[in-house]
């Protein structure tokens, strides 16, 4: 079953062109669950308060999805409500996924936590065989997998006059005389001949360097992408199917059709990828500011909260086990964040058995991330006993039953009864094989819905009205 396309949805709209959007009720997409409905009040309060344009929330309970909203619009000008079946980058939660295909592979005996990262010139050592550029600092060949693993490989972009690495994509272009963007393979070259912060192993500072490391680290080791890797031996496993899960790409035109527009609050940014691969010196910041595909290990990730909930239900997502078992029950919670330009995330797992992942297309300029504002939020809700009953029904898994469906004539009319939150979509083809939208989709309300039959229509046309929740 592909969870990513069964999606019920109720969808309250509002022309936005008549209010002000920012202050104004998202449309709302989802089952309606009224024992939860204290989340859609926290989804809808900080989305109005910092008009975040589009957000998603689905929570877990004892391994059932017991909630999956998404609120606010598909594009720029908020004009087309988001699809139910969204999906979102999530940017640094990409990290415990590609810690539980480095956990895989030290349990199949490829690696071991104390294998050497980089090696000393000699072909027997080290995991990595690159050529530093620059002058390479000699403690490199003391960094660990595990090193790498819990942020103490050396590295701290909050030391003074320090950036992160990872995004000097043109500079280090310029300075390696290479076409804008480098190659992984190169940003890893020029990082490797600038020293580093402290000693490896006696620190801890957040490192991007270092999770992109580790997803270089699982291709050279076993001769596959970090995906497919991912794939055969995390996701499949844990029951998060192909296309749930997916690296994402720079542009807009080459998005998948279930991502929103990532806002980053306007402006324009210098494009990673001018002149050699774009026209375009200046860019939307999301859109081509940095090299989204060399992400990979780091932060690349699109994924839908489906995914997001299931990979909670078995690993651990943050700590010195990240990436290993889930923890047995008890009073711990852990979370991680994402965060990027047109993106704010969390993925919380707590002992109690509730797993939650909230997704934003828009992250704050200032201040605390939405991300802990709606951590805060949603764990007074539940622990402040505001859920007197908690919903038993998994979203997933709901019966979709099949309208009566009249047709009249002059125009030509589908007419059916609908049920609330259904969405109904009219599809045609002229040989039973391609389908294509015929008219706008539609949200059932529990009335009769009618779509007009286009007409003119070349030929002989077949009709369908798919419904998905």
């Amino acid at each position: 079953m592909n969870l990513g396309q069964k999606t019920l949805v109720l969808l309250l709209f509002i022309n936005p062109l008549l209010l002000d959007v920012s202050a104004q009720v998202r449309p709302a997409c989802g089952i309606p669950v009224p024992e939860l409905a204290s989340l859609d009040s926290a989804m809808q309060n900080i989305m109005q308060a910092n008009d975040i344009g589009a957000g998603a929330l689905a929570l877990m309970k004892d391994n059932q999805v017991v909630y999956r909203r998404a609120f606010g619009w598909q594009d720029k000008n908020r004009s087309l409500p988001l699809r139910p079946d969204c999906m979102m980058r999530i940017a640094s939660i990409t990290k415990p996924f590609t810690a539980a295909a480095i956990r895989h592979l030290i349990a199949s005996g490829l690696i071991s936590l104390e294998s050497q990262v980089f090696s000393d010139g000699d072909p027997t050592t080290g995991l990595l065989h690159y050529k530093a550029f620059g002058t390479r600092d000699a403690r490199l060949t003391d960094i660990t997998v595990e090193h790498l693993l819990k942020h103490k490989g050396g590295w701290d972009r909050d030391e003074p006059g320090i950036p992160d690495h990872t995004y000097q994509e043109k500079q280090i272009a310029n300075e390696m005389g290479v076409e804008s963007p480098p190659s992984r393979m190169n940003v890893v070259r020029w990082i490797m001949g600038k020293p580093l912060q402290f000693a490896p192993g006696t620190d801890t500072a957040y490192s991007n360097i270092g999770y992109l490391l580790l997803g270089l680290i699982v291709e050279e080791t076993t001769g596959q992408s970090l995906l497919d890797y991912l794939q055969a031996n995390v996701l499949d496993p844990i029951g998060i199917s192909a296309g749930q899960v997916f690296y994402g790409r720079s542009f807009k035109a080459d998005q998948d059709l279930r991502e929103p527009y990532y806002d980053a609050g306007g402006g324009l940014a210098a494009n990673v990828f001018f002149p050699a691969f774009s026209d375009e010196p200046f860019v939307e910041r999301p859109y081509g500011n940095w090299n989204h595909e060399a992400r990979i290990g780091q932060g690349a990730m699109v994924a839908n909260p489906y995914a997001i909930l299931s990979y909670l239900a078995a690993h651990q997502v943050n700590g010195s086990n990240i990436g290993g078992p889930r923890p047995s029950p008890g009073n711990w919670k852990w979370n991680h964040t994402g965060s990027l330009s047109g993106t704010n995330c969390l993925a919380r797992q707590r002992g109690d058995g509730i797993n939650y992942a909230v997704f934003f297309n828009k992250r704050p300029s200032s201040g605390s991330s939405y991300a802990l504002q709606m951590r805060l939020a949603i764990d007074e809700i539940i622990d402040s006993g505001a859920i007197p009953s908690w919903p038993t029904a998994d979203v997933r898994y709901q019966d979709i039953p099949i309208p009566e469906i009249r047709i009249n004539a002059d125009p030509t009319v589908l007419s059916f009864s609908s049920t609330a939150g259904r969405h109904y979509q009219l599809i045609q083809s002229t040989d039973l094989q391609e389908w294509a939208p015929a008219a706008e989709p539609q949200i059932g309300d529990n009335n009769e819905l009618n779509f007009i039959l286009p007409a003119n229509n070349a030929g002989l046309m077949y009709y369908r009205v798919k419904i998905t929740q």
